[in-house]
């Protein structure tokens, strides 16, 4: 028999709230949250599809279906735009971009990039989508209804961040969010926190759902299919027996369709404590049985996953089809007819209602499976089904995606085809991956934890994005929160207590993958909830090298918060005291890495002769244990070492040493057959050519470079070849030199190319690429220079790249101050007051003494024309100041292609506004610089410049 509809949704007086607050956005055009709270199968979901379906009175607002946010397809933020962007607008007039940028995602995933630029990519997705649902919004003047449901799932997620994040960009629009209340937490609500962040508050209306009143209730019943077969006094006594739980009630109404009235519906004593429970119990017995449905709705009781026709077939195989049922396929279309079962978005999958489920597991499961043998069994049954759809074919896909672009020839249309077929397909393998993750986890704790590390880190090794973000969000419900929640009550909760209890036996593997994850929050740019994983590691029982691991993860978090970095360097200093405690050669690996991460870090900030410490004490360490017979990995360490201290000592003007151990590492690099590591030692090498000045010889490294990168088709080394080229062609014309033949106009065109290409595969370089495309276009169209610098200054700040935030904010200062005393417009001195604060920033966030130097040179020229056009707010005394010190700092450093080889270009632009003072006073500048450069500074080439002035 096909069950039928328990009943047709009754409206809830709560709906009247729900529309207000959509009246409220349509007028104030203000986002908004409204939380409707309640208690399991107490009408939620029913009320929040039924008024999407139905969209409410106002043409201009959209309603989107409600999205079941338990459903790991929207774990993945660009399948929630996705589906919020074909709903709003089907014909893509809006969307288009966004849409076409999604579908060309697929192909950056396929080649080899880093995971910096995948994550990258998915951050450029996202802004996308919020400007294109920015302008629909307001070219079309739309209020939008986001529906999320189930969120009690992701309260104590970081899904939660990055849901909250994204709605906080959205206007005009009312995000329901739909789910359990809080329980367990101390009072709190992380939801509501994270909406209530003093920092960026969203507006939040809450509203508690309860069951329906008695005349509700009895309106609920009239309604049912058994409207006409009930009596009113049945309606009264079922009204007052399931306390008008629509859950219970729609229970009584599926119990009474085939069976008689339970005797409680003839009691007449008071509906208490005990005749409910029993009427309760009595509503679920039919379950018991053991016939094919009611097994059926057993199994999905504790399979909580949503599962397709293949996994329920795997799951059932041992039961035989009922009476009337002639195939799989009939029965998967009769399962899914009937009233408890909840389709997801893809209708492929399903899953039973999770408040039948907990009900179920709460009043049957238990006398059903007494040792918990039985649940196990269907955890493994169902671990084995999701395994079984990958496999080969999974490997087949990841392989083929892994060679599409291989083929040593530009990729067309077809292949682009391809690939976004292959992504889809890999993208359902992996939530069937996850769910069987999530059922080895529950069914064997040691195998479960072994299958998430051995498959998160081959996806971390292959940039898998995807795969990950998914298995974290899976491991995150075992893992111990943040604070104390109260247990599921499902069949599920219980095992996830045991399992956190296993885990606290177990610290180093608790610590094995919590670092694991926090190193996949910082690199997408979760930094804090990293930090917070962390901290709640059991860090005192870590062995040295995951004590290791530990601190240096804790520093890489630290260097991804804008404005913390410094709180990085303890963590870095702890890493080397922790790797001291290891075994040799163990020990002299992780030191010299440990070294190497402090010398990255202060060279970062600019502070480079620790840097140059750093560099030459993981030298020392890793040449101690390297020699005949040793493995190659120390030979290769220590050629990183020295490529990496070789680009060191050429900032700093120390070209003989620079050159030495860069000829070194490329033999040995190229004596191991390093093709990669060799190609990135010819680009140091030129680099440092470069920065000597040798163009020819620098444009020559490149092209060694450019050739093994390009018959390795490394997009991302390239772009950072082609951005070095591009520089060394336009440096070298401004020397004289002319490399090619119209110079300039191949630089820009260089220039351009590896933007595209460190844009799309190499997103840590695409702020240097911005940087010389200001400083080669700027030449020419300032205008354009100073767009790209712009450009350069925000990518570098995202990135946490302090050397270009701070070259590009003073070359963009410098070209602005070019400009207007060529121009003397307004606004581009009004340009100069807008970025004051950030240098200032800059100054006291990094050591990069090129740009204090820099800045205090262009003060001193600004303070100058003001006193010579009478508007200055500052004295003369104020820019000599200024020139003194500047100068001074300048001749003590040499950065890269600048510091004291710039004094003759600097000194001249200063020649330039000295000769315009009057007598007196160059007369009294000369002596107070000629004392302070001979006292403060002692540099030559300052007291020989100082004699060009008169």
């Amino acid at each position: 028999m096909q069950p039928m509809p328990v009943t047709d949704y009754v409206p809830r007086r709560e709906e009247a709230e729900l529309l207000a607050e959509v009246a409220r956005i349509r007028s104030t055009r203000r986002s908004g949250v409204l939380l409707i709270y309640g208690v399991g199968g107490v009408g939620k979901t029913k009320m929040v599809r039924a008024l999407a379906g139905r969209g409410g009175p106002d043409r201009h607002t959209h309603w989107i279906t409600p999205i079941d946010i338990d459903d790991s397809e929207f774990w993945l933020l660009e399948n929630l735009q996705r589906v919020v962007a074909e709903e709003l607008d089907p014909g893509s007039d809006f969307f288009g971009p966004f849409l076409t940028y999604l579908s060309q995602l697929p192909q950056y995933s396929a080649r080899r990039i880093g995971r910096d630029t995948i994550a990258s990519h998915h951050r450029r997705m996202r802004e996308l989508f919020v400007e294109c649902y920015t302008d629909f919004v307001e070219k079309t003047g739309a209020t939008v209804v986001v529906t999320l449901d189930t969120v009690e799932t992701i309260r104590s997620t970081y899904l939660l961040i990055t849901l909250t994040q994204w709605m906080r960009r959205l206007p005009a629009t009312l995000f329901v969010l739909s789910g359990r209340p809080a329980t367990g937490w101390n009072g709190r609500d992380p939801i509501r926190e994270h909406l209530d962040d003093p920092r960026n508050p969203l507006p939040v209306t809450e509203m508690e759902l309860h069951g329906f009143g008695h005349d509700d209730a009895v309106g609920f019943l009239d309604a049912s299919v058994l409207g006409d077969s009930l009596t009113g006094e049945q309606k009264e006594r079922l009204a007052e027996l399931t306390a008008g739980h629509p859950l219970w009630l729609a229970l009584a109404v599926d119990y009474l369709q085939r069976r008689d009235p339970p005797p409680e519906m003839a009691d007449e004593g008071p509906c208490d404590g005990p005749l409910r429970e029993n009427f309760r119990r009595r509503l679920v017995t039919p379950y018991r049985s053991a016939n094919f449905w009611s097994e059926a709705i057993k199994r999905l009781a504790v399979v909580r996953h949503s599962i397709d026709q293949r996994v329920w077939g795997r799951l059932m195989d041992d039961q035989e089809l009922p009476e009337g049922v002639e195939d799989w396929d009939q029965a998967w279309t009769e399962l899914c007819r009937r009233p408890w079962i909840r389709r997801r978005a893809n209708a492929r999958y399903v899953t039973l209602h999770d408040a039948l489920a907990e009900e179920l597991c709460l009043r049957l499961i238990p006398l059903h499976d007494l040792d918990e043998t039985w649940r196990h069994q269907m955890w493994r049954k169902a671990f084995d089904a999701y395994e079984s759809l990958g496999g080969a074919e999974y490997e087949a896909v990841v392989s083929e995606l892994s060679t599409v672009f291989d083929t040593g020839e530009d990729p067309d249309n077809a292949v682009f085809r391809r690939v976004a077929e292959l992504d889809i397909r890999k993208r359902e393998f992996d939530q069937l991956r996850t769910a069987a993750l999530y059922y080895r986890l529950l069914s064997d704790f040691e195998g479960g934890t072994e299958l998430f590390l051995e498959t998160f880190s081959t996806a971390a090794a292959q940039h898998d994005l995807h795969f990950q973000e998914l298995a974290c969000h899976e491991l995150e419900r075992f893992l111990p929160p943040a604070s104390e929640t109260a247990l599921l009550e499902d069949a599920v909760g219980v095992v996830i207590e045991r399992f956190r209890s296993w885990l606290a036996t177990t610290p180093l593997r608790y610590l094995d993958i919590g670092i694991r994850i926090a190193q996949f929050l910082t690199n997408n740019a979760q930094p804090r909830a990293a930090l917070s994983l962390l901290d709640r590691l059991p860090e005192e029982q870590a062995d040295p090298d995951l004590r290791y691991r530990l601190a240096n993860e804790r520093g890489n978090a630290w260097m991804g918060i804008p404005g913390e970095v410094e709180l990085a360097k303890h963590h870095f200093d702890l890493a080397l005291e922790y790797a001291g405690d290891l075994p040799s050669p163990e020990r002299e690996h992780r030191r010299a890495q440990a070294y190497k991460e402090l010398g990255y870090y202060t060279r970062n900030l600019g502070r480079w002769q620790q840097a140059d410490e750093y560099y030459q004490a993981a030298y020392e360490v890793i040449a101690a244990v390297v020699g005949p017979g040793r493995p190659r990995a120390d030979r290769e360490e220590l050629a990183s070492i020295q490529a990496n201290w070789a680009y060191l000592r050429a900032l700093h003007g120390q070209y003989d040493d620079a050159r030495n151990l860069i000829e070194s590492a490329i033999a040995v690099r190229r004596r191991l057959g390093s093709d990669h590591q060799l190609a990135v030692s010819y680009s140091v090498s030129g680099e440092i050519y470069r920065y000597e000045r040798k163009f020819t010889l620098a444009w020559q490294s490149y092209a060694q470079a450019e050739t093994c990168f390009s018959t390795l088709r490394n997009w991302p080394w390239i772009g950072m070849i082609l951005q070095e080229q591009a520089i060394c062609l336009f440096q070298a014309h401004q020397s004289g030199y002319e490399l090619l033949s119209d110079p300039v106009t191949q630089a820009k065109q260089i220039i351009l190319r590896s933007l595209e290409i460190c844009r799309d595969y190499a997103i840590r370089w695409y702020p240097s690429a911005l940087n010389r495309a200001g400083r080669i276009f700027g030449d020419e169209d300032p205008d354009l220079g100073l767009d790209y610098l712009d450009k350069s200054v925000a990518e570098a700040t995202r990135v946490a790249d302090g050397w270009f935030v701070s070259a590009s904010l003073i070359e963009y200062m410098e070209l602005v101050y070019e400009v207007w005393t060529r121009t003397r417009e307004p606004r581009y001195r009004a340009l100069i007051r807008s970025r004051v604060a950030d240098i200032e920033r800059a100054i006291e966030e990094y050591d990069y003494t090129d740009l204090e130097a820099r800045w205090d040179l262009l003060q001193g020229h600004l303070i100058l024309h003001d006193n010579l056009d009478g508007t200055a707010s500052e004295t003369l005394d104020d820019a000599l100041t200024h020139y003194s010190v500047g100068f001074r700092i300048l001749a003590d450093r040499r950065v890269g292609s600048h510091g004291a080889a710039a004094i003759a270009s600097e000194f001249e632009r200063f020649h330039q506004l000295f000769s315009l003072l009057n007598t007196e006073t160059q007369a009294r500048w000369y002596a107070r610089l000629r004392e302070d450069w001979s006292t403060k500074s002692r540099s030559t080439s300052l007291l020989a410049r100082l004699e060009q002035l008169y």
